[in-house]
């Protein structure tokens, strides 16, 4: 069977589909990812065949800027209660979906060329990538939507998230011959069902696999890339998390062998952690307490390494709450801080949050106390490693995400939309 994928950008859109991908390759399946020529290198560097099929304009990918860093109170279950939302929150959920309707846009032409082409029998789209539902209605072969983590499917395409399509993207359907109600046949879902919200739409869960980034993947003899899932159920064994309060001793009493206490902060875009955040975690640093920063928040240090591999070791993590850090940590069974910028991110805090499994704060609570805020984080930061309950509902988190179906189940379910009676094939058939 032909598989295509396809997703707009690199980094948390592509890595959530490197585990599915390897695991069609490993069943005898061809499988072809289509990126924008920016992304083709990502790609091949994690072992995948990449196919570009042309840029992306710089102003289709630019984020609107009123909807960068959302103000006012939004319900914490917003995607299932659109009526609840005003005619602002509604604007900046249109301004988002109207720019992927651009990058849509822009993929279409390239990506439609080389699936009449190679003739897929199934596609495989990141769930931003609304290109990837207009080729496989193209071609009316099943479509496939790949979600990284997010608490719901987000209907961006929508008017109003569950309404007609949004005029561009009916257009860009129109164009390609496809109708535009058509929807993927089937979303994954590496949500944990106790974070996730209800939907529409047919969900498979599977488990989330991290995975070494492209830029720290290790490499073969040959230059291939050998990407590394975490140890342990998803790949050995490896004993369960230890937890210890500031004392040092574990809420059964025992002592624990780990000392000092460590935290680990990671962050993912250029400018790296608020000063509140740089201020808590130098107030627990001199509390004894170590600090691993991991991305940009590692500043002009060396890098730790990748988040998965760091957390082992971490009682606690504070991040910006994007889906794929969020069960990276929920996998490692490590308590959150979560202090978010952007949209998605606070509905994962809100949802982490609700479980117990860790703390979160929209980020622009901080800017109306710059000076209070440090102080406040650094409370809720020495929270997470002294109650006992945070580190109770991370280890109950662990256990859920790893009772999910992996990748290679996912794949049976996932051919036998294409062909009910799909099975292993040779690249060469």
């Amino acid at each position: 069977m032909r598989v295509l994928f396809t997703t707009w950008a690199s980094g948390m859109h592509l890595v959530p589909m490197v585990p599915l991908a390897r695991a069609f390759l490993a069943e005898g399946h061809q499988v072809r990812f289509a990126v924008p020529s920016g992304c083709a290198a990502a790609v091949a560097r994690f072992g995948l065949v990449p196919v570009p099929v042309g840029a992306l304009p710089a102003s289709a990918v630019r984020a609107a800027d009123r909807g960068r860093r959302p103000r006012g109170a939004w319900p914490a279950d917003w995607p299932v209660r659109p009526g609840a939302l005003s005619p602002e929150q509604h604007g900046v959920l249109r301004a988002f979906g109207d720019q992927q309707v651009r990058i849509a846009e822009a993929m279409a032409q390239g990506l439609v060329a080389f699936a009449r082409c190679w003739q897929p029998d199934l596609v495989v789209h990141d769930a931003s990538a609304y290109a990837g539902t207009v080729v496989a209605a193209a071609l009316g072969v099943p479509a496939v939507g790949q979600l990284w983590g997010s608490a719901a499917v987000l209907r961006l395409d929508r008017e109003r998230l569950e309404g007609p399509p949004l005029p561009g993207y009916a257009r860009l359907m129109r164009r390609y011959g496809a109708d535009p109600a058509r929807e993927p046949d089937l979303w994954l879902d590496p949500c944990p069902p106790s974070l996730a919200l209800p939907s529409r739409g047919r969900r498979l869960p599977v488990r989330f696999v991290p995975y070494d980034t492209p830029h720290d993947a290790p490499y073969g003899p040959s230059g291939t890339p050998l990407p590394r899932p975490l140890p342990g159920p998803l790949g050995g064994p490896r004993p369960e998390p230890r937890t210890a309060g500031l004392d040092g001793r574990r809420p059964s009493g025992r002592p624990s062998r780990s000392a000092p206490a460590r935290i680990c902060a990671a962050w993912d875009d250029a400018t790296g952690p608020p000063d509140a955040v740089r201020a808590a975690l130098r107030v627990a640093e001199e509390r004894g307490v170590e600090i691993v920063r991991v991305g940009s928040a590692a500043g002009r240090r060396a890098p730790a390494g990748p988040l998965h591999r760091v957390l082992p070791g971490c009682r606690a993590v504070v991040h910006q709450g994007g889906g794929p850090a969020v069960l990276t940590a929920a996998v490692a069974g490590v308590p959150q801080l979560i202090v978010a910028p952007r949209l998605e991110q606070q509905l994962n805090g809100a949802r982490l949050a609700r479980v117990g499994a860790g703390v979160y704060l929209p980020a622009d609570v901080l800017d109306g106390s710059p000076r209070g805020a440090g102080p406040r984080l650094a409370r809720d930061l020495f929270a997470l490693l002294e109650q006992p309950s945070y580190a109770t509902a991370a280890h109950a988190l662990r256990r859920e995400v790893l009772a999910m179906p992996g990748p290679q189940e996912a794949v049976t379910a996932v051919a036998r939309l294409a062909d009910p009676a799909a099975g292993p094939r040779g690249e060469g058939e």
